[in-house]
């Protein structure tokens, strides 16, 4: 592993390799001097009115004074130094505070190597201890030399974060002998991932476009992996594991993964097969959005390019997903774009609501507002999934489960100040565009994997403005033909526009395998109409202006209406 990787963007710091236990340390580094060496092209590049006061004044010659600067008040430094004069403290004391924005303002990510040989619990307070001396040395730096330019003390301190965003424990794993699979062996598989918040994802992308399509061959053996460039997650798919090899320019989007899927212990999967593979950030972009379904090994790759336009955590969830359904549909079990929930009533009633529909179409929203409106005859609400599901069958009844612990929301559609109350476990993304998103923890593997019973089904109608509430379907036919068409207005979570149909509201699986999918529909929502389950079409209105709020609540007090039915 690379001592120290800097970019424009992000740097990742092998703490293996690097000791920065000391200001005197940092300074000397030559990582010190690259931090420096980048930060001062940054302001070239702006062309900053800072660096009108630097001409003539070497890299050298300022890591110099810093130095001296640790050890004596500004007089005595500046009469030991030749180059920075009195004329230079002022500026220079606005381009440190400048340097120290600087270093705040890139992705920092920190590595530490575990081992297989003993228990990886033990490396966890080095993963924590070492993050916390490094940022109060860096801390530490900064103020000494700050206050040492200004000659005066701070009155207002403020510990800003200058750590790392994240610190990863990894160890180095081959999964297979088998040589198709060989160049994505004894890469760096993360066991355990510190995250310090608020934790801020500003990507090159904000929304993602295009559907991800079938090849009949695996590409492995014609990509190029450079082995040191890439870290490898292992994450619970729903009952699926799937490791994720993530290239390190996509690194931050792949650090929220730890909120949104459950992490996978290195005992349960030390000596087990992946069902799903995911390379993201691959060179060739003739395999961008491209799966494979190696039947013989029964695992499904997917893989997604090195382009601008594919940093966006959506690319990382919805291919993932993507994976895990076409896997599932080839096992007999349907996926399900929505979201489900688990209702308690206050008689101890349980019923489970599943809201289909693709996104935007109002179904977190139309719950959201469940919530709300039925507070005083609901004990409790519990997610049972946000996004993707599956239904199967158990003793001739259709039951769910779902696949992440987490929900990716945008921050539009969530209550007025709740963002702030769920900054410490939240990971934001681009929260300054439209679009802007956070994943959160909403949840648990062990209660998704369960399988829950179905109580109602409805499909989530975003667009008809002269309809309200719930209308319950006469026959499967006319149910199917509306969850088959899949039809919703584009609110621009994606690149979509307009009114919109995609085949049973899920391009993630079911339209790569419709036919498969087809069978799969009749023969579930048969069985749902033969138990009883309630179908039907609800009106979110959440694409009509003027209805974003009453379209949902209107919904939603159907749906109570219904569950309190006996």
């Amino acid at each position: 592993m690379k001592k120290f990787h800097l970019t424009k963007r992000y740097t990742i710091i092998n703490f293996d390799a690097i000791n920065f236990s000391s200001q005197a340390q940092i300074l000397s580094s030559k990582e010190f001097a690259l931090v420096l060496k980048n930060f001062l092209k940054s302001l070239e590049a702006k062309k900053s009115l800072i660096l009108n006061d630097f001409n003539g004044v070497s890299i050298t010659d300022l890591i110099d004074f810093f130095k001296t600067l640790l050890v004596y008040d500004l007089n005595d430094a500046l009469n030991q130094n030749n180059s920075i004069t009195t004329n230079h403290v002022k500026p220079l004391y606005l381009l440190t505070e400048a340097l120290y924005d600087y270093w705040r303002e890139i992705e920092r990510f920190g590595i530490l190597k575990g081992s297989k040989n003993y228990d990886p619990n033990l490396k966890i307070p080095d993963l924590v201890s070492n993050n916390e001396k490094f940022n109060e040395t860096i801390i530490t730096l900064y103020r000494t030399i700050s206050q040492k330019l200004l000659q005066a003390n701070f009155h207002v301190y403020r510990q800003l974060p200058a750590r790392t965003n994240a610190n990863l424990l990894y160890i180095r794993h081959r999964f297979t002998t088998n040589k198709e699979y060989e160049n994505i062996q004894n890469i760096p598989f993360v066991t355990k991932v510190l995250t310090n918040p608020p934790f801020i994802i500003n990507s090159k992308s904000n929304t993602r476009s295009g559907l991800f399509t079938e090849i009949t061959y695996n590409p492995l053996k014609q990509i190029k992996i450079n082995k040191s460039h890439y870290f490898a997650f292992p994450v619970m798919v729903g009952p699926l594991l799937a490791f994720v090899y993530t290239h390190r320019d996509f690194l931050h989007q792949a650090i929220a993964l730890s909120n949104l899927f459950e992490f996978a212990d290195y005992n349960s999967f030390k000596t087990r097969k992946p069902d799903l593979i995911y390379l993201y950030g691959i060179k060739e972009n003739e395999f961008d959005l491209k799966y494979y379904f190696d039947h013989l090994n029964k695992t499904v790759l997917g893989f997604v390019s090195r382009l601008d336009k594919n940093d966006y955590f959506g690319y990382l969830k919805k291919m993932l997903l993507t994976l895990h359904n076409v896997y599932m549909i080839n096992e007999g079990k349907l996926p399900i774009h929505g979201a489900m929930v688990e209702i308690t009533l206050n008689d101890n009633t349980q019923k489970n609501i599943v809201i289909i529909g693709d996104s935007g179409a109002g179904k977190s929203e139309t719950l959201e507002a469940l919530r709300v409106v039925g507070k005083k005859q609901i004990r409790a609400m519990r997610v049972v999934f946000d996004d993707m599901g599956i239904m199967k069958f158990e003793n001739n009844q259709v039951v769910a489960n779902g696949t992440e612990i987490g929900a990716f929301i945008r921050l539009d559609d969530l209550d007025t100040g709740y963002a702030y109350q769920i900054m410490d476990r939240a990971l934001f993304l681009n929260p300054n565009q439209i679009n802007a998103r956070v994943v959160i923890p909403i949840t648990s593997h062990e209660f998704i994997s369960k399988n829950h019973p179905v109580d109602m089904v409805f499909y989530a109608n975003n667009y008809s403005k002269n309809k309200n509430g719930i209308k319950l379907f006469s026959n499967l036919a006319e149910a199917l033909e509306v969850f088959k068409k899949g039809v919703r207005k584009a609110k621009g979570t994606t690149s979509e526009v307009g009114l919109v149909s995609s085949y049973f509201a899920n391009p993630f699986g079911p339209v790569q395998e419709k036919e498969k999918t087809e069978e799969l529909l009749i023969k579930y929502f048969k069985t749902l109409q033969e138990n009883n389950v309630l179908l039907g079409e609800i009106y979110t209105k959440l694409a009509v202006d003027g209805y974003q709020t009453k379209g949902p609540q209107e919904t939603a007090k159907q749906i109570l209406t219904y569950l309190e039915e006996k």
